[in-house]
């Protein structure tokens, strides 16, 4: 059978929220951002609202509704929201740590969706070559040419050196790659191990610059079933802990955009079902993307999606079951069009499949975890050295059709290691919808007021207010977060351009009226 190789491209994309970074002001309404006075009001039964009582208040609020404007920052606020709260008998604080992917688990996702499939060294699928080379060279001499017919001097010779070095790369390339000659053992490996193995190797310099310590396995199938997987997990402190699985019948996909190896949920690979993506060249050559009718673009025919969503779900759920992931559950679902192609090249053509598609997330305590807003990211020069982390959100989504589970991806796993406050005490909701209604103008204010004409307006429209467990960091330890009881204030926003984004909009601490930084983390 004819290989057919594309890069698999292992990175995340910062799924930030929708709110913007601005502090806190200096109002009374707004609590100072101190863990431990955190605690202690969380601990404070006496002068604060029990869980008890909250519920009784919400009553009152089967749906809140306000409408907010201020001209002077041109934000303009709609809420008209259901306000959901969890039936249980109360809310805690837990201390919560990076769990790491084991072997075990590793071994319980190969038994449960490929349990007939031998997986070949990743890595060999991203060997250039000969061939490959041969195109890059095609592709910098006709710019070159171009630039040089256009007097650019500066852009030919960036050109020139870019060309030296794939001629280089052509002479030590080989002229094929036969995956099936490097079968793996299926084993999670040592990230640091394999770089000293391979210290020429790109692929390993580079994972073993950013995980350093960090551990990893990257299988790919040779497509003998009719149908091409690919298996990756990593265990890295700096950029987080995931496992993902991909199949197709076309060739490995890439899903997500390269950037820093992240482990978080590849929302570019799907659009909402009445909408699809068309990849086309713009007026510079550039690949552009424009979202247009569902019936404007047709999905490829081998990959058919006839079942119901109850019968998807009902695989899901068997799944978690199967790999020892009850703690999760449906949090969103719902029918979308993928991407399963990753070439973008000109001339491509780009197929996709219809899949549904489930976002499972962690119950605790018959809670959600929803970490949409509290993802710790450090990127800054520490002295000498840059430091660079992330802490993404914890999840779990998966992708189904007609053949079953064809994404999956386990990211940012928690493990829950202390109980820090049995029940803890909140706010009512009557001083949470303050903060929000004092907060959300301000967060969402443009930061370019000036620029702005007297038409141009940030308009939100927010529709679920809900009470939800949130995975907070502690501002002085990057390795461990407590887990918090959060009101997330859930929407769409349209900024000043016209671009809308739907999401989170604002989340505040239930136990000290805080606005949570997403870009903090707490």
């Amino acid at each position: 059978m004819k290989e057919r190789v594309m890069a698999l491209l292992i990175s995340g994309i910062l799924v930030v929220t929708l709110a913007g970074c601005a502090s806190n002001p200096e109002k009374s309404i707004v609590k100072e951002k101190n863990m431990d006075k955190m605690l202690q009001e969380a601990q404070n039964t006496e002068d604060k609202s029990s869980y008890e009582q909250v519920q009784e208040e919400v009553k009152q609020y089967e749906t809140y509704q306000t409408q907010l404007d201020d001209d002077k920052l041109k934000v303009s606020v709609h809420v008209d929201a259901k306000v959901e709260i969890p039936e249980v008998e109360k809310l805690s604080v837990y201390r919560v740590s990076q769990k790491k992917i084991k072997q075990g688990f590793l071994d319980s996702i190969r038994k449960a969706l490929t349990p007939d499939v031998t997986y070949y060294d990743g890595q060999k699928a991203r060997i250039r070559t000969k061939s490959d080379i041969a195109k890059s060279i095609q592709w910098y001499e006709s710019e070159l040419e171009g630039y040089e017919k256009d007097g650019d001097t500066v852009m030919a010779e960036e050109v020139k050196e870019s060309l030296k070095e794939e001629q280089e790369a052509y002479k030590k390339a080989p002229d094929s790659v036969k995956l099936t000659d490097y079968p793996l053992d299926n084993k999670i490996q040592n990230i640091k191990d394999l770089y000293n193995s391979n210290p020429e190797d790109e692929f390993y310099s580079w994972l073993h610059e950013l995980h350093g310590d960090g551990e990893m396995f990257f299988g790919l199938s040779d497509g003998a079933d009719g149908n091409f997987h690919s298996l990756y997990m990593q265990n890295c402190e700096n950029y987080g802990n995931c496992l993902r699985y991909d199949c197709n019948k076309t060739g490995y996909t890439s899903n997500i955009t390269h950037a820093d190896v992240g482990s978080d949920i590849p929302e570019i690979a799907l659009w909402e079902n009445d909408k699809k993506p068309d990849f086309h060249n713009d007026d510079k050559g550039d690949i552009a993307m424009d979202i247009q009718d569902t019936d404007s673009v047709e999905c490829v025919d081998n990959e058919p999606l006839t079942l119901s969503l109850e019968e998807a779900q009902k695989k899901v759920e068997a799944f978690l079951k199967q790999v020892g992931l009850e703690d999760y559950a449906c949090y969103e679902k719902g029918k979308f069009s993928q991407i399963i192609d990753s070439g973008l090249e000109q001339g491509d053509t780009i197929p996709y499949r219809d899949v549904y598609r489930f976002l499972c997330l962690r119950k605790l305590d018959d809670v959600f975890v929803n970490n949409q807003a509290g993802f710790k990211l450090v990127d800054e020069w520490r002295g000498k050295d840059y430091v660079k982390k992330m802490w993404e959100n914890e999840a779990v989504s998966i992708a189904v059709n007609d053949s079953g589970i064809v994404d999956f991806y386990y990211l940012s796993p928690l493990s829950i290691d202390d109980t820090v406050v049995e029940k803890s005490s909140i706010k009512s909701f009557s001083e949470i919808k303050d903060t929000f209604e004092q907060m959300v103008v301000i967060e969402n204010a443009s930061d370019d007021l000036e620029g702005m004409t007297e038409s141009q307006k940030v308009s939100i429209k927010v529709t679920d207010v809900r009470l939800v467990y949130t995975r907070i960091s502690e501002k002085d330890s990057f390795d461990t977060g407590l887990i918090v009881p959060v009101w997330d204030f859930e929407g769409t926003i349209t900024d000043e351009y016209g671009y809308e984004q739907t999401g989170n909009i604002l989340s505040i601490n239930a136990i000290d009226g805080s606005v949570i930084d997403p870009y903090l983390g707490y």
